[in-house]
């Protein structure tokens, strides 16, 4: 049988006259914190990618993110009706660094320089609806309020980078949950979940890097890369701005569990009521990567992951069997990123399509039967004046979205982000 995340909450009365009661909502990576740490760990890192070519003493970065089109079922407490309400997911991203020169700054990226760096970043998770208040004469509002859980996955860490040989990041991640008291308030002092995990990264000569995240002293999720490039130069010529660069990669996540938010068993299907103790399975992804610049104006990017999972897994729903597909993941890119001197302003504008396969996406698509694989669609723009700087994207089942979240499966997301820089 599924498992269903049931969490009862009393509408605040301020902005509700019928109060609604939350009755069930199938959930997946919301409430998995191996996914939520893994997500908040890339958002980290892929500031980093960016940070690390500029020299600054204050770096700002925020994010926000909406999910259109969760059904959720509710009950009237008037009429005693169930109906559907449609909720809107919001996740706020906000980073903090700050970095410490030790003996100023390089001048040209062929030159060295040792930088010291204390990190702080956040993502926030909540389903929200918007509720029309009538104020009589004085006409009517709209006001917004968060429902259900909400999620706060914290990072703190500290860096050292020694440009351009090695950068060495390592902190800890928080992932707590906090559900509503019976008069719909939030105590954010006392979390239903609470788990803290170390990480670790390093990134040698900008072409290999590793990463981990710890949790109860065993690896959680291990994810390594490389540009192949720089083996390439020994027996070919791959310089020049037109060369396609080329990287491989690997990942390790202990994906699935046994856990009520799990959208499969692992090894058989269960009935814990009969005591059988819960099983897990290793995820084990190999992907590879290509960037060609095809023009002074355009550049595309192609990614191809394929996947293992250590043990068999079955659906809750009818306890099959899943045949896994071998395909994980695919994107194309198309960009519009004209070349730019190095700490110039620059712009960029792309588009793409991929493909997905993930066992959970069934689950929350809108129609069950058109399975565990999805296309999707991406359009967005992005600039960087330096100092300030945003980037918009659209999608629609887009992988990269589907990875950081399974429950956006058939559901438009927009997201907007500005920073500063100094």
């Amino acid at each position: 049988m599924k498992k269903f995340l049931t969490i009862t909450i009393v509408a605040i009365q301020l902005f509700i006259f019928s109060p609604l009661y939350s009755a069930v909502y199938e959930a997946s990576t919301l409430h998995n914190s191996v996914s939520r740490s893994e997500t908040v760990q890339d958002l980290y890192m892929q500031r980093w990618d960016i940070l690390e070519e500029k020299n600054f003493y204050v770096d700002l970065y925020g994010k926000l993110n909406w999910v259109y089109g969760f059904n959720v079922n509710t009950t009237d407490a008037g009429s005693g009706e169930t109906h559907s309400t449609d909720l809107r997911l919001v996740r706020s991203y906000g980073s903090v660094t700050l970095a410490f020169p030790i003996g100023g700054y390089r001048e040209t990226p062929a030159e060295n320089d040792f930088v010291i760096a204390l990190n702080s970043t956040g993502f926030h998770y909540g389903l929200t609806k918007d509720v029309e208040v009538n104020r009589g004469n004085a006409g009517s509002e709209t006001a917004t309020d968060y429902k259900f859980s909400q999620f706060f996955d914290d990072i703190y860490a500290f860096t050292v980078m020694y440009r351009p040989i090695f950068t060495f990041h390592g902190g800890y991640i928080f992932n707590n949950e906090y559900a509503p008291e019976e008069d719909g308030t939030m105590d954010y002092d006392d979390p239903v979940q609470s788990y803290h995990k170390k990480f670790f990264a390093i990134e040698l000569y900008r072409f290999m890097a590793f990463s981990v995240n710890v949790a109860d002293g065993k690896p959680e999720t291990t994810k390594a890369s490389v540009e192949l490039n720089p083996i390439l130069s020994l027996i070919t010529d791959v310089s020049g701005i037109y060369a396609p660069v080329f990287f491989l990669g690997y990942e390790r996540t202990k994906a699935y569990n046994d856990e009520p938010y799990d959208s499969v068993w692992v090894d058989k299907p269960k009935n814990f009521t009969a005591g059988d103790s819960k099983d897990s399975a290793t995820l084990n992804i190999l992907s590879f990567k290509v960037k060609q610049r095809l023009s002074e104006n355009f550049t595309t990017e192609g990614y191809l992951g394929a996947q293992y999972i250590s043990d068999d897994i079955y659906t809750k729903g009818s306890e099959k069997k899943i045949d896994v597909s071998i395909a994980k993941e695919w994107y194309i890119l198309l960009s519009l990123e004209p070349v730019t001197a190095p700490d110039t302003m620059k712009g960029k504008a792309y588009t793409g399509m991929s493909w997905y396969w993930d066992p959970a996406i069934a689950i929350h698509r809108d129609n069950p039967k058109k399975g565990n694989a999805v296309y999707g669609w991406i359009l967005g723009g992005e600039f960087d004046l330096i100092y300030v700087g945003a980037d918009f994207k659209a999608e629609y089942n887009f992988s990269s979205e589907l990875k950081k979240l399974m429950e956006s499966s058939d559901k438009w997301a927009i997201e907007g982000s500005l920073f500063l820089r100094i």
